[in-house]
This record gives structure tokens, sequence and C-alpha cells, in this order.
């Protein structure tokens, strides 16, 4: 195979298809380099326009930007153990309600049409929140409840003094409520009490309302970049 062709063994795997990445620069390569029957995926930032002009000319469509936002965890004296968060850590027995509440939620991901169906993107996300709560990815996903029903969630993985935000999202009858903010203020308190100094989210770079909900509460843009694909 090509040396700039990589198999992703994961996403091949789950969506029962040959998936890959491709690295630039390319020094020579010809129409049967590329993998056949394949979806070849690379992610290019925006200052890179050099690379940029070189996928287009490999003929890769253009799928979504991606904003990659970052906020230090404010110094506080306010002190809190794991235990505060006990009522907010989602269980097992949560998981049927997530599944249900991530379907039809991130229709804007990259994981979209004509690419991949939208059974395809629903189940990944499923795996996604599943795999957040039983702490095989992320480390928890914590969520906020209304008389008994999950308003929204968010997933988090902590790496040295780094926490990454995974998923989040709000249950269609809650949107517009307020809770994002009160999830990323349930975040930033986990963060204090797991010793975190850096809070990172990435969203697609057309969802505005996440971009504005991040701007508003203290973090800023620390990349840009775009995902493109090819099938072969």
């Amino acid at each position: 195979m090509h040396n700039n062709f990589t198999l992703r063994e994961w996403d091949s795997q789950f969506f029962n298809r040959r998936i890959f990445s491709f690295e630039l620069p390319v020094i020579e390569i010809v129409s049967h380099d590329w993998p056949k029957n394949s979806l070849t995926t690379i992610k290019v930032g925006s200052a890179d326009s050099s690379f940029l002009d070189e996928v287009n000319g490999h003929g890769f469509s253009f799928v979504e930007g991606e904003l990659v936002f970052k906020k230090a965890v404010p110094v506080t004296t306010k002190l809190a153990s794991l235990t505060d968060f006990d009522a907010f850590i989602a269980t097992e027995n949560s998981i049927a309600e997530l599944k249900l509440l991530v379907s039809d939620l991130y229709v804007n991901s990259r994981f979209r049409e004509p690419w991949f169906t939208a059974t395809e993107r629903n189940n990944f996300y499923q795996m996604w929140v599943e795999n957040a709560v039983l702490a095989k990815f992320d480390d928890c996903c914590l969520v906020l409840k209304n008389e008994g029903s999950i308003s929204g969630f968010v997933t988090i993985r902590i790496r040295e003094n780094e926490a990454t935000i995974g998923l989040i999202g709000v249950a269609e009858p809650f949107q517009g409520q307020g809770i994002g903010k009160r999830l990323l203020e349930l975040v930033q308190d986990y963060c204090v009490s797991k010793k975190a100094t850096v809070i990172k989210v990435a969203t697609q770079t057309s969802n505005i309302s996440a971009a504005n909900l991040y701007s508003k509460t203290g973090f800023a843009i620390a990349d840009i970049s775009y995902w493109f694909y090819k099938q072969v």
C-alpha cells in the first residue's frame, strides 16, 4: 500500500468498510495507488494553505470544518470532592435514555450523507455515549435531570491536567433554557475536583449556537481545521 495511507482500524471495523487516513505531503501518487472500495479521510489545518490546495488537487470533497475551543479552569477557593458529583454521574441505568437522546442530535457532524447514513451516524454516537458511561474511552458522563428525565449530558476525558469534552447535548424539549451553560459550569467544577487546569472542546464550524455558547462562557478558539473525504 502507498505510504500516504493509514487504515483507520476502529472506524473500519465499526462501519464495516475500509476507511483510511491520508497523510500529506505526497511525493508521487497515481490513480491505482488509491485503495479501492474505500473512504479516505483527511483533516487539514486552516493555516496550511499549500495542503488545502493539494487536497483539492487530489479530488477530495469538503465535509465540515472543526473549531477547537480552550479555556483555563479558573483558580478558585471552592473545594469540591468527587463525591459531590455522585448525583450527576450517569450509570448503566441511564444508557438507554442517553442513546435515545443522541439519535439525530448531531446531524451536522462529519459522519453525514452521502458518506454515512443517518443510522450509521446515530449508532456511532450511541456507542460513544455508552462507552462514556462505562468509562471505556471518556472517563464519565455527567447528566442534568428535570423531573427524572435527562435534560442534558456531557462526557469528559482527563489526561494529566487537560480535560476534553467529548460529547455535549441538550434534549430537544429543554433546548434554549440555559442547560448548555449549566453543563459547562458542571464540567468546570468537575475539573477543579480532578485538578485539571485546561478544558478543551471541539465543534463544527456550522454549529453557530455551540460556538456562541463557548465564546460567552470564556472559551477561546485555539485551532481551526477542515475535514475532507474521498470515496474510491
